[in-house]
């Protein structure tokens, strides 16, 4: 774990700066998300290829005239440091028909995460790091303790995109707008994530009790469908992008206007649920800061087990990551 021996003296914070360090699919869908979000009026983008950086900038940029005032520019890190938010999307995914988990990336993409980090602070990094490559939870803890940011200020995607699938995939079955459901999947990003069903609403109704006895939900398959659905969707067009760039756009809004929004997010445990030092998604209130507050949901006992063997499954990676 870094001491923060090479930590700069924090520089000042560009409030409407978001920089997006990696420009492959991910990072670029960030970037038009974010162009067309109102909520920016700097993208930078960085890649270990900077022609790429480049392309991706000046593709966006000739967006510009046709929507909100916004610079976009490939930079450096430099340019990065000054940024309320830093995005990281950089490192290996998988490959379309790979049968691999996701934490299998984490040899490949623990290096790159730290070496990312170490050029923010280094320089003096004074925003909140939002962490979107993968194993994303086990990369965000690499980052806050390498870098020796607070725990607050680094930040993984986590399950948002998983919870925005589950919503997605009730409202389908239910045939109401995906708005009008509650429910979360909390744990890894991954194949250990669980789904709150104990919790789950629509338009404030329990699950069962709105989808009456005419529906017949079968849980287990929507959660297997919510695990599988980046990979059938990578099979398919080689990657995924838009949802996910959608997600890190929704979290860069919950920061930059400092809403206190209740997000899904993967963030480091203290206790709660009887689990700590791992990072891991639970509703968190997010705002300016990064984390404000974890939010322990009330879970059925099968919930609470699912959380905690999901949560060993992430201890191990993590371990494995600082070896």
């Amino acid at each position: 774990m870094s001491t923060n021996a090479d930590t700069a003296e924090a520089r000042p914070v560009r409030s409407n700066r978001v920089a997006i360090i990696g420009s492959g699919a991910v990072g670029a869908a960030t970037g038009y998300a974010l162009l067309q979000s109102e909520l920016v009026r700097e993208i930078v983008l960085l890649d270990s290829a900077p022609e790429k950086a480049e392309g991706e900038a000046m593709d966006l940029e000739h967006a510009v005239p046709l929507g909100p005032p916004v610079a976009v520019w490939a930079g450096n890190y430099d340019d990065a440091a000054a940024s309320a938010v830093a995005v990281i999307t950089a490192g290996a995914t998988s490959k379309p028909g790979e049968s691999r988990s996701r934490l299998d990336l984490v040899g490949q993409n623990a290096p790159i995460v730290r070496e990312c980090v170490g050029e923010l602070v280094k320089r003096g990094f004074g925003g909140v790091v939002v962490m979107t490559s993968n194993p994303v939870d086990v990369l965000a803890q690499v980052a806050q303790e390498d870098g020796g940011l607070p725990w607050q200020r680094v930040i993984g995607s986590g399950t948002v995109l998983d919870t925005a699938r589950l919503r997605q995939l009730l409202a389908d079955t239910l045939r109401v707008e995906a708005r009008a459901v509650d429910a979360f999947i909390l744990g890894e990003h991954g194949d250990s994530e669980i789904a709150v069903w104990s919790g789950a609403r629509v338009a404030g109704v329990p699950l069962g009790e709105f989808a009456g006895p005419d529906v017949a939900l079968d849980l287990a398959d929507l959660l297997r469908r919510v695990r599988q659905a980046g990979p059938a969707v990578a099979e398919r067009k080689g990657n995924t992008s838009y949802a996910i760039a959608t997600c890190v756009r929704r979290i860069c809004e919950a920061i930059l206007r400092d809403e206190h929004a209740v997000l899904p997010v993967s963030t480091r445990l203290s206790g709660q649920y009887g689990i700590a030092d791992v990072y891991l998604s639970l509703p968190c209130v997010v705002g300016a800061g990064g984390v404000e507050r974890v939010i322990e949901i009330p879970l059925s006992d099968d919930e609470r087990d699912g959380l905690r063997a999901s949560s060993d499954v992430l201890r191990k990676a993590r371990d494995e990551a600082r070896a």
